[in-house]
């Protein structure tokens, strides 16, 4: 057998960064999670143009620094074995979130570092550099010192970010807060800044509202792992305060909807999204399940190297998050089942609501109503109870039923072909219309 050294070509490969997979918010994700593994109290994530007009961003914390030959290993691609379990502070898997998250957002970043009592370090990947001499050359940096005066800590400086994007700054900086207020709500002792702000974290399942609903801590077992489970039914819009109305909103922005919230060491990883697990159904919209694991859970899942995405492999966690889903999801939709039954009541009572043996329904003009009675005296016009008809659909109590599959379709076809054949026989239709609509409504 021959063996021949195939290197990858250096400057194709570091060319193919930009398109991993991360965005701007998960490569930030991702260095604040190396501050929090140094067991960082204080994090700032600030944003600056240099004199030429250009964005550079800053993460910078209180960690507890690395010495020179540390923070080299840092620099290093692939530096750690995804395999390895961690300790609990550490959110790493696959040693790589430092460097790819990086060189996702530019061609050249620093990293300041310092262990209390000791020297100061800064080391800097410089990909031009790094293509033009066609080797893996790391520069290290003298002369330097902390944007952000500390005794000990790491910076990391993201040069030249959103080259050439025409963005804007405020609703940046809104998302990227929004989203570190919610990963690290789980995250006790630490505070997050951007550009001097402090961070107010952010409970996606709004615990501490009256009017949501939670189901107890459910501890599943798969072989030797543990993990916790929680379902949640947050308020409907209408039983939110002003606070938690906004709030909503912000998360909605960054599309965290219902679905599964999954947690790696108190750090949400992935959101919304039922992975084949549940439906889609607007009905569910208020319904959160909640998956706490450690990394000793990792062989249950597929994480992917941003841990911006996650999915769920296991076949066994599969059936137990389904089992939890179907146990709940009637309580998430209970909101929606009272909102359908005044819907019928409103104003009137013109619609009424049928149901078969089998449990299906169909919608119906109430035939005793009122209004009905009126316009067959002459004292009320048949154009204004059109009026009324159309202004007491009962829009909440149809689509409750129709995301529930349980609309009696077979019924709704008969009375479509039944009004079909009058409209035919009073010359309003053609037989071949007529015709049309029987084949397609099944006679």
């Amino acid at each position: 057998m021959n063996l021949i050294q195939c290197d990858p070509d250096v400057v194709n490969f570091t060319k193919s960064f930009k398109n991993i997979g991360y965005n701007h918010y998960s490569a930030i994700l991702d260095l604040i999670d190396n501050s929090v593994s140094a067991g960082a109290t204080l994090i700032w994530v600030d944003y600056s143009k240099d004199k030429n007009g250009r964005f550079q961003t800053i993460v910078a914390d209180n960690g507890r620094g690395m010495q020179r030959s540390e923070l080299i290993e840092a620099m290093r691609i692939a530096s750690s074995d995804p395999t390895m379990l961690r300790s609990e502070k550490d959110l790493g898997k696959f040693g790589l979130g430092l460097k790819l998250a990086s060189f996702s957002q530019t061609d050249r970043f620093s990293v300041i570092s310092k262990v209390e009592g000791k020297n100061l370090y800064a080391f800097t990947w410089d990909l031009e550099f790094v293509r033009k001499k066609e080797k893996w050359l790391l520069q290290e940096n003298e002369e330097v010192k902390f944007l952000r005066p500390k005794s000990q800590g790491t910076e990391v400086i993201l040069f030249e970010v959103f080259k050439g994007l025409d963005i804007n700054e405020d609703q940046v900086y809104s998302k990227l807060r929004t989203q570190i207020a919610v990963v690290y709500s789980r995250m006790n002792g630490v505070k997050f800044f951007i550009n001097d702000r402090e961070i107010e974290k952010v409970d996606p399942f709004f615990s501490e509202s009256l009017a949501s609903n939670h189901s107890s801590v459910e501890c599943v077992h798969i072989d030797t792992v543990s993990i916790e489970v929680q379902s949640h039914q947050i308020p409907h819009a209408n039983k939110m305060k002003p606070k938690e109305k906004r709030i909503f909103t912000e998360l909605a922005e960054i599309e965290m909807g219902p679905g599964l919230y999954i947690y790696r060491k108190n750090r949400l990883i992935a959101w919304s999204g039922w992975e084949g697990l549940g439906k889609n159904l607007r009905i569910n919209d208020l319904y959160r399940l909640s998956v706490f694991c450690q990394d000793d859970a990792d062989q249950l899942f597929n994480i992917e190297v941003k841990k911006s995405q996650i999915s769920v492999t296991d076949n066994r966690l599969r059936n137990l998050l389904k089992s939890s889903i179907i146990n709940f999801s009637d309580i998430a939709r209970k909101p929606y089942q009272k909102r359908a039954q005044l819907s019928l009541k409103d104003i009137s009572d013109l619609w009424v609501l049928e149901k078969n043996a089998s449990g299906k329904v169909v919608f119906s003009i109430n035939k005793n109503s009122d209004s009905v009675k009126l316009v067959e005296k002459g004292k009320m016009k048949l154009f204004d109870l059109i009026g009324i008809l159309e202004s007491t659909m009962p829009y909440e109590s149809l689509l409750y039923y129709l995301n529930l599959d349980k609309v009696d379709n077979s019924l709704v076809n008969l009375k479509k072909i039944e009004s079909a054949e009058m409209m035919f026989s009073m010359g309003l239709m053609t037989e071949t219309e007529l015709n049309k609509l029987k084949s397609k409504y099944g006679h």
